[in-house]
Parts: structure tokens; sequence; C-alpha cells
């Protein structure tokens, strides 16, 4: 036997489905159940990040990196070489905010020279220096030690305070 719905029944629950679903988005529900993507991260640099990867990228293409300085600094000029028109100016500040706000931890108490180097996109011989300095001075307990090594630019070393893990 063949059921024949009234079209009145029809359309109000197509309605009521509707409302429902709209509600749900007003209200910052997504039907698939999952969160929205994640925003850039609050940081001076942000609204530099936006406006310059935004558009060729999704945001969570970027935001789920976790990069080290050096590394964002060779994607950036990747990103360059690809067509992408970032100023001069804004090539360092826009790997400062990068770095940063998806940067990679790293153990330095334990991490070699050329981790210490990409963390802080320095020079070889700088970061051996560090370790030189951590060996013979003992663990480093805060950035400031680090700022301490000779040669070393504080201001680099405090971007990156937050990249950093200490250890127990």
């Amino acid at each position: 036997m063949t059921r024949v719905f009234p079209i009145a029944l029809i359309v109000a629950v197509a309605c009521l489905s509707s409302a429902v679903v709209g509600r749900a988005r007003v209200m910052g529900f997504q039907s698939t159940g999952t969160p929205p993507p994640p925003d850039f991260p609050e940081g001076e640099g942000k609204a530099l990040a936006v406006r310059l990867c935004k558009d060729c990228h999704p945001v969570t293409q970027i935001t789920r990196r976790h990069e080290s300085r050096a590394r964002w600094s060779t994607i950036v000029e990747q990103m360059i070489k690809e067509g992408a028109d970032i100023r001069d100016d804004d090539f360092e500040p826009l790997v400062s905010y990068l770095s940063v706000a998806m940067g990679k931890k790293v153990k330095i108490n334990e991490a070699t020279a050329k981790e210490i180097g990409e963390t802080f996109d320095i020079e070889a011989d700088l970061a051996a220096a560090i370790v030189k300095y951590r060996t013979d001075k003992g663990p480093f307990k805060d950035w400031k030690d680090i700022a301490n090594v000779p040669g070393v630019d504080p201001k680099r070393i405090e971007e990156q305070k937050g990249n950093l893990d200490f250890g127990g």
C-alpha cells in the first residue's frame, strides 16, 4: 500500500528543519559537529600574516604547522619565489610572527647546535657557542640565561622564549 503525505505536512517538516539548522548556525554550531577552524593566534604581526597568507592558503594549513624560525624563513622565501607579494620590510615581521605563534618547541638543555640554530635562525658557530656555554655553565633555567651568551641577540632569544622547553 502506498502512503500519501499531505503536502502541508511535508512543507512544515522542511521549514522546521531549516529553522533548526539556521538557528544552530547562528548560535555557532555546525551541523557536522566539528568546531570551526582555528584563526591565526593573537600576537604582534597577526594582521600582517592574515593579510599576506589568508588569500592563498586555508588558515588551518598555516596554523596547524609548528616550524622553527629558520624553517618559517625558508617557507616565506619560497612563497616570494612563487609570486607572493611580500615586501622586504614585511619579511622579518612575518617570519617573527609565524615562528612565535606557530613555532616548534625545543628542549633547549638537550638540543643540538643544529636544532638551536634552526630555533633562533642563527649561524652555526653562534649555535655551537650556546651549546658550549650550556656545557660549561650548566643547564639554562630561562631565556635570559641564553641571552647572556656572548654574541647572542637578546631580542631574538626573547622572541622565541615561548618555544623553549627548559625541562623539569
